[in-house]
């Protein structure tokens, strides 16, 4: 009643004048990056539906599909070819694994395979142009390798709410399995006048922000070897902001440098590994990673984008048996040793409980910038 009275005022709604909302004076996006999608044999048995014959991948990832799905762009590195049931699914050492992934991975909320790695030309050239044909056909974003000239000639730039983003993607090997002679453009192999080549195109398009993600190093070194810290300068040199590693298949420390460019002081960021996300490697250190979610913001008036946070969130795969079948699930270390102390997981045992805990010790804060000693830049 209150309502229908209010509105029989004497003077009209309509002339009553209200102030404009204020124009946006900033915008602010959030990256999440991941690491390697391991995808040995044991995990891609583990999800298959009995009764359809489909893979059920998205499983693995509900624990921590907030945090992937929130984000307004989300990256992951597509250790195996995605090349499908002709090609034959295989593990270590020559990788292909099912489609179904693909829109799995959509359904979990990604946006971006980094498809250059050591494991590019697994099942050759068909298998490079079969992967990308399932990563498009499931609506997802790809970079690293091309099924033409034509394709790696356009770069990838995506905008986000407003911030243009700049992504490459090169892998400093690829097994021994050479790039075919006449298709060079299959595979991003790191070669410094190709990289400035494709950084001045991403440039000269107009970007706010430029992410190198770099397959490189040695596997399972806990730390970067002289080669890959010469690699990251040289990328900051050229103009990348963000360096995001993968391929040690283990945790690498990160570091925050302030350089300046054009006379503007910014921060850029470099982990040197994201170690697994999702592999069959149990060992200690291969059954981590980290997901990274990096906050950006750009400044409307002046343009300038900058870095305004960084979050490092320690994951570990987790093993448990239904009705003596293995499954896997991927696990927020802090979280998971909450739930295990309040008693909110029957899936995690006291074994469990004790290596989550030895994971949040080894992927600390103090090793993770041990490198750098900018901590009070970085939160967990």
């Amino acid at each position: 009643m209150l309502v229908l009275l209010t509105g029989c005022s004497a003077e009209p709604a309509t002339n009553v004048k209200t102030a404009p909302p204020p124009e946006p004076r900033q915008v602010s996006i959030h990256i999440v990056a991941v690491g390697d999608l391991l995808m040995h044999m044991p995990v891609i048995q583990s999800v298959k539906n009995p009764e359809s014959g489909s893979y059920e991948f998205s499983h693995i990832f509900t624990p921590v599909q907030g945090l992937i799905e929130n984000a307004d762009y989300s990256i992951t590195n597509l250790e195996t070819r995605l090349a499908g049931a002709e090609y034959g699914y295989s593990g270590y050492p020559v990788f292909n694994c099912p489609a179904d992934l693909a829109g799995e991975m959509k359904k979990v909320g990604f946006d971006l395979f980094l498809t250059a790695n050591n494991h590019s030309l697994d099942k050759g050239t068909g298998g490079v142009i079969a992967t990308l044909g399932n990563i498009e056909a499931a609506g997802l974003d790809h970079v690293g390798t091309y099924s033409s000239a034509e394709a790696k000639s356009k770069p990838l730039i995506k905008t986000i709410k407003g911030i243009r983003v700049g992504i490459i993607n090169y892998t400093t090997i690829t097994n021994g399995i050479p790039v075919p002679a006449d298709k060079p453009y299959l595979v991003n192999v790191v070669n410094r006048p190709a990289i400035l080549k494709e950084l001045q195109a991403i440039q000269d398009a107009g970007v706010d922000i430029i992410i190198a993600c770099i397959h490189f190093g040695i596997e399972y070194s806990r730390y970067p070897d002289k080669e890959q810290k010469e690699l990251v300068d040289f990328l900051f040199d050229s103009g990348v902001d963000v360096v995001l590693g993968n391929h040690a298949h283990v945790v690498e420390p990160a570091e925050i440098r302030t350089m300046t460019e054009d006379n503007i002081e910014k921060k850029k960021f470099v982990i040197y590994s994201l170690g697994n996300f999702i592999s069959n490697q149990r060992w200690r250190y291969s059954d981590s990673g980290l997901l990274i979610n990096l906050a950006l913001d750009k400044d409307l008036g002046s343009g300038l984008t900058t870095l305004r946070e960084i979050k490092l969130i320690p994951t570990w795969v987790d093993t448990y048996r239904v009705s003596g079948k293995q499954h896997y699930r991927i696990l927020e270390v802090n979280q998971a040793i909450k739930d295990y102390e309040n008693k909110a997981d029957p899936l995690l045992t006291a074994d469990d409980y004790q290596r989550l805990k030895q994971v949040a010790d080894e992927l600390s804060p103090e090793f993770l910038f041990s490198l750098d000693s900018s901590l009070e830049s970085a939160a967990r």
